[in-house]
């Protein structure tokens, strides 16, 4: 079991950094879209620019981790025939789902 948790994490840890890669230059490509400029860095611009850059950023790492944890459980399952450590297969949807309530760490 504990080189399926460590398999596990190195899965997620991959697909992690490739989404993770693709929406910060989705996410900076859209910025300089619709800004006409570069991403505010180390806090250089206006205030509303500072904190709209920090949601947007924000809310395509978030988006980028759901979908990469997501996608990793699917290969996970498709490669080995089980359910990845902390999920379980949802009879009802025909999907994974994280499992509630158990410590997998």
């Amino acid at each position: 079991m504990v080189g399926a948790k460590i398999g596990w994490k190195l899965v997620v840890a991959a697909f992690t950094l490739v989404v993770g890669l693709v929406a910060n230059k989705a996410v900076s490509t859209a910025w300089k879209l619709g800004s006409g400029g570069k991403p505010p860095k180390n806090g250089e611009g206006g205030y509303t620019e500072v904190v709209t850059w920090a949601v947007a950023s924000g809310a395509a790492a978030a988006a980028a981790k759901l979908f990469a944890e997501r996608r990793a459980a699917a290969y996970w399952f498709k490669s080995t025939g089980y359910a990845p450590p902390g999920y379980e297969q949802d009879d009802v949807r025909g999907g994974l789902v994280k499992s509630i309530g158990k410590d997998e760490d």
